[in-house]
Protein backbone atom coordinates (compact mmCIF):
# COMPACT_ATOMS: atom_id res chain seq x y z
CA UNK A 1 0.00 0.00 0.00
CA UNK A 2 1.51 3.56 -1.26
CA UNK A 3 2.01 6.10 1.34
CA UNK A 4 1.25 9.85 0.98
CA UNK A 5 2.88 12.81 2.94
CA UNK A 6 1.20 16.20 2.55
CA UNK A 7 2.25 19.22 3.77
CA UNK A 8 2.07 22.69 3.27
CA UNK A 9 5.67 24.12 4.81
CA UNK A 10 8.96 22.51 6.27
CA UNK A 11 11.04 24.30 8.81
CA UNK A 12 14.28 23.70 9.74
CA UNK A 13 14.81 23.04 13.30
CA UNK A 14 18.06 25.39 13.25
CA UNK A 15 16.84 27.99 10.86
CA UNK A 16 13.66 28.29 9.62
CA UNK A 17 14.61 29.26 5.88
CA UNK A 18 17.25 26.42 5.51
CA UNK A 19 16.16 22.99 5.33
CA UNK A 20 19.77 20.62 4.68
CA UNK A 21 18.42 17.86 2.48
CA UNK A 22 20.92 15.87 1.64
CA UNK A 23 21.70 15.76 -2.23
CA UNK A 24 19.46 18.98 -2.88
CA UNK A 25 20.11 22.02 -4.08
CA UNK A 26 20.50 24.96 -1.34
CA UNK A 27 20.91 27.74 -3.12
CA UNK A 28 22.05 28.76 -6.54
CA UNK A 29 24.05 32.12 -8.26
CA UNK A 30 24.83 33.02 -11.30
CA UNK A 31 26.56 35.93 -13.06
CA UNK A 32 25.42 36.73 -17.26
CA UNK A 33 28.24 38.38 -19.05
CA UNK A 34 26.39 39.86 -22.40
CA UNK A 35 29.58 42.03 -23.50
CA UNK A 36 32.10 41.29 -25.38
CA UNK A 37 35.89 40.54 -24.48
CA UNK A 38 39.34 40.12 -25.97
CA UNK A 39 42.00 38.03 -23.79
CA UNK A 40 45.68 39.18 -25.10
CA UNK A 41 47.55 37.48 -21.80
CA UNK A 42 49.35 34.19 -22.38
CA UNK A 43 48.62 34.38 -18.46
CA UNK A 44 44.82 33.43 -16.89
CA UNK A 45 42.66 36.28 -16.64
CA UNK A 46 39.14 36.84 -15.61
CA UNK A 47 36.43 36.47 -18.15
CA UNK A 48 34.57 40.06 -17.27
CA UNK A 49 31.23 39.59 -15.00
CA UNK A 50 31.98 35.55 -14.93
CA UNK A 51 32.54 35.67 -11.12
CA UNK A 52 30.18 34.51 -8.51
CA UNK A 53 30.10 35.16 -4.42
CA UNK A 54 28.56 32.42 -2.14
CA UNK A 55 28.71 31.72 1.15
CA UNK A 56 27.88 28.49 2.39
CA UNK A 57 25.12 27.15 4.39
CA UNK A 58 27.08 24.84 6.02
CA UNK A 59 31.14 23.71 5.79
CA UNK A 60 30.56 20.54 4.83
CA UNK A 61 28.08 21.80 1.44
CA UNK A 62 29.50 20.89 -1.70
CA UNK A 63 29.20 23.36 -4.97
CA UNK A 64 28.39 22.33 -8.53
CA UNK A 65 30.03 25.07 -10.78
CA UNK A 66 29.20 25.18 -14.36
CA UNK A 67 29.70 27.93 -17.31
CA UNK A 68 28.52 28.11 -20.54
CA UNK A 69 30.29 30.76 -23.30
CA UNK A 70 30.73 31.48 -27.13
CA UNK A 71 34.18 32.08 -27.92
CA UNK A 72 36.87 32.03 -30.48
CA UNK A 73 40.69 33.33 -31.45
CA UNK A 74 43.27 34.27 -33.04
CA UNK A 75 45.30 32.33 -35.77
CA UNK A 76 47.44 29.82 -34.42
CA UNK A 77 46.65 30.38 -30.51
CA UNK A 78 45.61 27.98 -28.07
CA UNK A 79 42.51 29.05 -26.27
CA UNK A 80 41.87 27.41 -22.77
CA UNK A 81 39.98 28.14 -20.14
CA UNK A 82 39.87 26.98 -15.99
CA UNK A 83 37.64 27.92 -12.69
CA UNK A 84 39.47 29.78 -9.41
CA UNK A 85 37.98 30.17 -6.03
CA UNK A 86 37.12 27.55 -3.47
CA UNK A 87 39.45 24.20 -4.35
CA UNK A 88 38.09 24.37 -8.21
CA UNK A 89 42.31 25.27 -9.27
CA UNK A 90 42.97 21.50 -8.90
CA UNK A 91 40.16 20.56 -11.28
CA UNK A 92 43.16 21.06 -13.88
CA UNK A 93 44.89 18.62 -16.50
CA UNK A 94 47.80 16.96 -14.86
CA UNK A 95 51.15 18.48 -14.84
CA UNK A 96 53.80 17.17 -17.76
CA UNK A 97 56.58 18.52 -19.03
CA UNK A 98 55.98 22.41 -20.10
CA UNK A 99 52.29 22.05 -20.74
CA UNK A 100 49.62 24.22 -19.14
CA UNK A 101 47.25 22.77 -16.58
CA UNK A 102 43.72 23.74 -18.02
CA UNK A 103 40.34 22.63 -16.90
CA UNK A 104 39.06 23.41 -20.91
CA UNK A 105 41.86 22.96 -23.65
CA UNK A 106 40.48 23.84 -26.66
CA UNK A 107 43.47 23.47 -29.82
CA UNK A 108 47.20 23.67 -30.35
CA UNK A 109 47.51 26.15 -33.86
CA UNK A 110 43.94 27.10 -33.90
CA UNK A 111 43.07 27.10 -37.37
CA UNK A 112 46.29 25.73 -38.57
CA UNK A 113 47.82 28.40 -40.48
CA UNK A 114 44.62 29.40 -42.42
CA UNK A 115 44.20 33.12 -42.46
CA UNK A 116 40.25 32.25 -42.88
CA UNK A 117 39.86 28.98 -41.18
CA UNK A 118 37.90 30.16 -38.29
CA UNK A 119 37.42 33.51 -38.32
CA UNK A 120 33.77 33.52 -38.82
CA UNK A 121 32.81 30.69 -36.23
CA UNK A 122 32.49 31.04 -32.24
CA UNK A 123 32.62 27.83 -30.27
CA UNK A 124 30.36 26.90 -27.62
CA UNK A 125 32.38 25.44 -24.36
CA UNK A 126 31.25 24.49 -21.08
CA UNK A 127 32.00 22.43 -18.17
CA UNK A 128 31.05 21.11 -14.79
CA UNK A 129 33.59 20.66 -11.20
CA UNK A 130 32.13 19.49 -7.94
CA UNK A 131 33.89 21.88 -5.12
CA UNK A 132 34.56 20.78 -1.62
CA UNK A 133 35.46 24.22 -0.29
CA UNK A 134 35.45 23.19 3.37
CA UNK A 135 34.43 26.76 4.65
CA UNK A 136 31.97 28.49 5.83
CA UNK A 137 33.33 31.80 4.93
CA UNK A 138 32.25 33.44 1.39
CA UNK A 139 33.90 32.09 -2.26
CA UNK A 140 33.97 33.46 -5.21
CA UNK A 141 34.46 31.77 -7.83
CA UNK A 142 35.68 33.21 -11.33
CA UNK A 143 36.02 31.78 -14.99
CA UNK A 144 39.28 32.49 -16.22
CA UNK A 145 40.37 32.43 -19.97
CA UNK A 146 43.76 32.95 -21.94
CA UNK A 147 45.72 32.51 -25.37
CA UNK A 148 49.29 32.05 -25.65
CA UNK A 149 52.18 33.24 -27.33
CA UNK A 150 50.93 33.18 -30.64
CA UNK A 151 47.60 35.79 -29.62
CA UNK A 152 44.47 35.77 -28.15
CA UNK A 153 41.17 34.86 -27.61
CA UNK A 154 37.94 36.78 -27.87
CA UNK A 155 34.42 35.69 -25.73
CA UNK A 156 31.21 36.37 -27.19
CA UNK A 157 32.19 37.13 -30.53
CA UNK A 158 34.27 35.82 -33.74
CA UNK A 159 37.55 36.19 -34.65
CA UNK A 160 36.51 38.49 -37.90
CA UNK A 161 33.37 40.11 -35.66
CA UNK A 162 31.36 40.62 -39.03
CA UNK A 163 28.55 43.29 -38.40
CA UNK A 164 26.18 41.94 -40.65
CA UNK A 165 22.52 40.81 -39.26
CA UNK A 166 22.82 37.80 -42.23
CA UNK A 167 26.24 36.74 -41.01
CA UNK A 168 27.24 38.37 -37.80
CA UNK A 169 26.10 37.60 -33.87
CA UNK A 170 27.33 38.07 -30.79
CA UNK A 171 26.42 35.40 -27.54
CA UNK A 172 26.10 35.60 -24.25
CA UNK A 173 27.78 33.94 -21.21
CA UNK A 174 27.40 32.46 -17.84
CA UNK A 175 28.69 30.91 -14.83
CA UNK A 176 26.56 28.99 -12.06
CA UNK A 177 27.24 28.08 -8.72
CA UNK A 178 24.86 25.67 -6.88
CA UNK A 179 25.14 24.61 -3.10
CA UNK A 180 24.58 21.23 -2.78
CA UNK A 181 23.43 19.99 0.91
CA UNK A 182 25.37 16.96 2.40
Amino acid sequence: MASTLTVDKIVGSASASIVHAPGHVIQVKQSVFTGIQTISSASFTDITNLAVTITPSATNSKFLLSFNLAYAAVNNSAPMFRFSGGNSGNFVGDAAGNRTRATLYMADDWGNNSATTFEQIAFMASHQYLDTPSTGSAITYKLQGRGDANGGIYINRTHADVDGSGEGGRSAASITVMEIAQ
